[in-house]
């Protein structure tokens, strides 16, 4: 399906410019052919949380070649009942003295990048929970808020698909900031964790991420997207 999408707005550009572009596609047949064959993957090193290996695979024109990836050595577990890894939660809090729809960001020192980041609440999820119950629960640890998840979560999103087989669901928290247990949050961090919460308003975001920018915070990329998207629906909503 996406292929013939992105075909389709190149060509829906090409045609506004006055111009034809082509964007050459592996054919079905060459697309069938890559594949990983999972019964040759072997493992280098791991640690408790995390495993490095090496996999065999075949590319689009049936090559076979090489991919060092890191996975998780929780995923047995997750991917049993959620189909997951983990959870990215979008809070979303309402009051019935405030018409305006507040989020929920954490800051958080992360070692890998050497810098305080700044992103949406998200967490492993347990044996034997939904993606909606460990967003409830994940949300209520880091951010002390207890929320309600709403229908369904995302689809399986895929995170850094270069480096690991890591993905997760997206999952839409409500928070009911008029009920008591919300009135004075407190967080359940485990140890090790230290993590600072920051209440903004949802349309205020992307001058909140520039802000913190410009402090040295670096933002999560799906936060930085989200706050993009809702800049571009200005564009498009404004006369």
């Amino acid at each position: 399906m996406w292929p013939s999408r992105c075909r389709a707005l190149a060509a829906a550009s090409a045609a506004a410019s006055g111009s034809l572009l082509s964007f050459p596609m592996p054919s079905a047949q060459a697309q069938a052919q890559a594949h990983v064959d999972h019964t040759q993957t072997k493992e280098v090193g791991s640690t408790q949380w995390l495993k490095l290996q090496t996999m065999t695979y075949r590319d689009v024109h049936g090559k076979e070649r090489t991919w060092d990836l890191v996975t998780r050595t929780t995923r047995r577990h997750s991917m049993a009942t959620a189909g997951v890894d983990a959870v990215i939660i979008l809070p979303l809090l309402r009051s019935s003295s405030r018409p305006a729809v507040d989020t929920l960001l954490v800051q958080q020192f992360r070692p890998p990048v050497d810098a305080y980041t700044v992103e949406l609440p998200a967490g492993l999820i347990d044996k034997g929970e939904t993606a909606e119950q460990a967003a409830v629960r994940e949300l209520k640890e880091e951010t002390g808020y207890t929320g309600t998840a709403r229908g369904k979560s995302s689809i399986p999103l895929t995170m850094s698909p270069g480096l690991s087989d890591e993905t997760v669901k997206l999952v839409v928290v409500d928070v009911d900031m008029d009920k008591p247990e919300n009135q004075q949050p407190q967080q359940e961090l485990d140890e090790g964790e230290f993590i600072v919460v920051r209440r903004v308003s949802l349309a205020s975001l992307p001058e909140e991420l520039r802000s913190l920018a410009l402090k040295g915070v670096m933002p999560i990329t799906g936060l930085h997207l989200l706050a993009v998207g809702l800049e571009l629906g200005r564009g498009f909503t404004s006369p």
